[in-house]
């Protein structure tokens, strides 16, 4: 069985729980007309005849149920058939994460946020995200689900891997490269003059100094030093650390 359709199995039973308008209770899982938040889960994968084998809770599965927990605030992230989570960071108002995940806890893992409440991603386009909240829900926006990962049994239960929703990731711009003709500004963290130098040394007793913020001409880029022309000097050297042909401010090119 593909995971496309241990996927289907999982939310056309989702589906059942959803039908039956459980009332709310902790900890439920649709069996005797209750549910909570992971219970919604829980009770479709067992309803599949799989077993959950861990606490019943949203942290608990936060951090032993998925193959992967990621944050995005993309929709265009979200698979068919992801769980989704909220959550607190520390100190934020609402956080109550249990001490059996924070430092020194049996389940501790670094990850200190608070994953209250989960639901799983019934349709992509347009989106539907269904979860037991005060009574079964149905969210069309991403909102604050900004948490997501695979059930780790699902997966499991597949013959293949699944393929996560590729993120496009943007094509840096590339720095400029100096070349011969490129203009500089100088540049130093304390602000004083720059010296520049007959020769590449600093060794060189023979040097004047240009004034931070000054254009300059590269006339041949090196690694540590440039040959520039700029104000009275034709042809002298300065460190490239202290040139900057990038735009940030910092020097070195």
């Amino acid at each position: 069985m593909t995971y496309a359709e241990v996927v289907a199995r999982f939310l056309d039973k989702v589906a059942a729980i959803k039908a039956t308008n459980p009332a709310y209770r902790q900890p439920g899982d649709g069996s005797d007309g209750t549910c909570d938040c992971i219970g919604l889960l829980i009770g479709a994968i067992r309803r599949m005849g799989l077993k959950w084998t861990g606490i019943h809770g949203s942290n608990w599965a936060a951090r032993k149920e998925l193959v992967k927990l990621e944050k995005t605030n993309n929709p265009n992230d979200l698979c068919l058939g992801d769980v989704v989570l909220k959550a607190y960071a520390p100190g934020e108002k609402g956080y109550g994460l249990p001490d059996r995940y924070k430092k020194g806890g049996k389940y501790y893992n670094g990850d200190l946020n608070d994953y209250y409440h989960a639901g799983t991603v019934t349709q992509v386009n347009p989106l539907r995200i269904t979860h037991m909240s005060s009574k079964m829900t149905v969210d069309t926006k991403q909102g604050k689900w900004l948490y997501h990962g695979k059930l780790k049994i699902l997966v499991n239960a597949a013959d293949d891997t699944p393929t996560p929703t590729p993120t496009p990731t943007p094509t840096p711009e590339p720095e400029p490269v100096p070349t011969t003709g490129s203009k500089a500004i100088v540049v130093a963290e304390n602000g004083l003059p720059v010296k520049m130098r007959q020769y590449p040394s600093t060794s060189c007793r023979t040097y004047d100094k240009m004034p931070v913020g000054t254009e300059v001409t590269i006339v041949s880029p090196g690694e540590e030093w440039a040959q520039i022309n700029g104000g009275r000097r034709k042809g002298w050297y300065m460190m490239a650390k202290f040139l900057d042909v990038v735009g940030d401010g910092k020097g070195k090119y």
